[in-house]
């Protein structure tokens, strides 16, 4: 999971410093280790979060894993259902293809509203494993909010991130893999020429939400049949 400098502070959580400030309210751990443990991809697509069996898994009270779980709704990476709790996204073609659209236009925005000069380990330049490949596009995709000094580009593409890794667990472990792990290693071969050849790296980029966009419909339609009918009558509530 990808953190910039200031993710702390957007989420308004206090930062603790060397002289002596307190730690983050337990609050703000809950939501860090919950966060983590989606980010992992534990749970999957339109799965209830059960706050007590949450507090179990992670050692923490009841009390700040609610509270985690509420902001967490609030910036949009669960879903708080009236009457029924918590759930993870369920995977909704429609909803995802809209994230993308964002994304794009985000992604493109911060490209072109960078400083000039861009630090030379700005570039995403290790090729990484075949099971670190959806991490590694979304650190690329992190690197570029996160050069924009924009903290709501930074929000958008952190929930862009979370909501469609599925998408890119799903692709890497499928035939699919070889496609895309191609789009990245191009992606990441151009990268350092962020400051140089900007409209190089847009190409590079759209090019690459192009292939995860594409496989968006099979892969829905896979992760969907999957799961129980529990997932169709949650997605009608919505």
């Amino acid at each position: 999971m990808w953190l910039c400098e200031k993710a702390l502070q957007c989420r308004g959580i206090a930062v603790p410093t060397s002289t002596g400030e307190p730690l983050p309210a337990k609050a703000d751990a809950a939501y860090n280790a919950v966060l983590e443990l989606l980010y992992s991809y534990a749970r999957v697509p339109a799965q209830h979060l059960s706050d007590q069996d949450l507090a179990t898994t992670l050692g923490l009270g009841r009390t700040p894993i609610r509270e985690a779980l509420i902001r967490l709704a609030a910036e949009g990476k669960i879903l708080s259902v009236p009457q029924r709790g918590y759930f993870t996204r369920p995977l909704v073609e429609g909803a995802l293809l809209d994230l993308y659209v964002i994304a794009r236009q985000t992604l493109t925005y911060a490209l072109w509203r960078m400083r000039s000069h861009v630090p030379d380990d700005g570039g995403v330049r290790d090729k990484p494993p075949r099971d670190q490949l959806a991490i590694h596009a979304e650190t690329i995709f992190a690197n570029i909010a996160q050069l924009s000094e924009n903290c709501e580009i930074c929000r958008i593409i952190d929930k862009f991130c979370f909501c469609s890794r599925p998408i890119r667990m799903e692709i890497i472990t499928s035939e699919l893999a070889p496609s895309y792990e191609k789009s990245l290693a191009r992606l990441i071969d151009v990268m350092p020429q962020l400051s140089k050849a900007t409209g190089a790296v847009e190409a590079a980029l759209m090019s690459h939400l192009d292939v995860e966009q594409s496989a968006l419909p099979r892969v829905v339609q896979e992760v969907n049949n999957q799961r129980s009918t529990s997932f169709l009558r949650l997605v009608r509530s919505l």
